[in-house]
């Protein structure tokens, strides 16, 4: 019987987990339409004889950065840019529609689903157990999203700025190198020790976010968290708005 003020961003849903899930579906509508448009946008203005930054293209640095739309010697083909494009527009549809059929046709609680899977994505926010299962699920798509990255520069390749051009990255797991950068992060001047932080935060993302599904809230973090209070959920649900937007600011 929570309910929560309009400052709470997402507090219409707070006991709707069917549409909770939906403006999360939608929102990555929202940033997949943005990416997808403004690449467009970008690649039809580009002129390769002018710097990326001098003409405000971030989203074709971004795809530059991991050794998209040049070659290994690093001049510009645009190869691979227009369909990335395109692909972030139709998928753009497709979150669309997957909103739209949880805001309107599917049920307004996953709990009241026929589908046993879904119902255990309901919303208990006074629950920790709850609420670190779903964290589960959050932590290993970002694990998996990790590796992926790691992989992408190992087979194919990112832009290095210190040769100006791409090559393959095999990642340098050294575990002391990577305690030791935690707090002097922004010195780093190695690829190899930037994908080796990658590498250590798939393993450790995926093998949280299994511990957090499995085992649920340990003792220690409900010590650490507090009690789950009117407050905490409000900070969840507010934190899931900004993130959200956020990324549709980041591109």
């Amino acid at each position: 019987d929570v309910t929560y003020g309009w400052w709470a961003a997402n507090s219409v849903v707070t006991n709707r987990s069917g549409r909770f899930i939906a403006s999360h579906i939608g929102h990555t509508g929202l940033i997949c339409f943005a990416a997808g448009g403004s690449t467009l946008w970008e690649l039809a203005r580009y002129n390769p004889e002018i710097p990326m930054g001098h003409q405000s293209s971030l989203f074709l640095a971004h795809l530059a950065s991991i050794g998209i739309g040049f070659d290994g010697a690093g001049v510009w083909t645009g190869a691979g840019v227009a369909t990335i494009a395109i692909f972030h527009l139709i998928f753009s549809m497709v979150y669309g529609g997957g909103g739209l059929l949880h805001g309107v046709l599917f049920d307004e609680k996953v709990e009241d689903s026929e589908v046993l899977q879904a119902q255990k994505f309901k919303l208990e926010w006074n629950n920790p157990d709850n609420q670190t299962f779903i964290l589960g699920h959050h932590l290993i798509f970002m694990g998996v999203a990790c590796a992926w990255f790691v992989e992408w520069a190992r087979i194919h390749g990112i832009y290095d700025p210190a040769l100006g051009a791409v090559r393959q990255v095999n990642y340098n797991l050294d575990l002391s190198m990577i305690w030791q950068r935690q707090f002097d992060f922004i010195t780093i001047d190695s690829l190899e020790d930037v994908m080796g932080g990658h590498a250590f935060l798939a393993f450790a993302e995926i093998t949280g976010g299994a511990f957090h599904i499995i085992a649920g809230s340990t003792p220690w973090e409900d010590k650490r968290l507090g009690e789950w209070s009117k407050f905490k959920g409000a900070e969840l649900l507010s934190a899931e708005a900004v993130l959200s937007w956020s990324l549709a600011g980041i591109g």
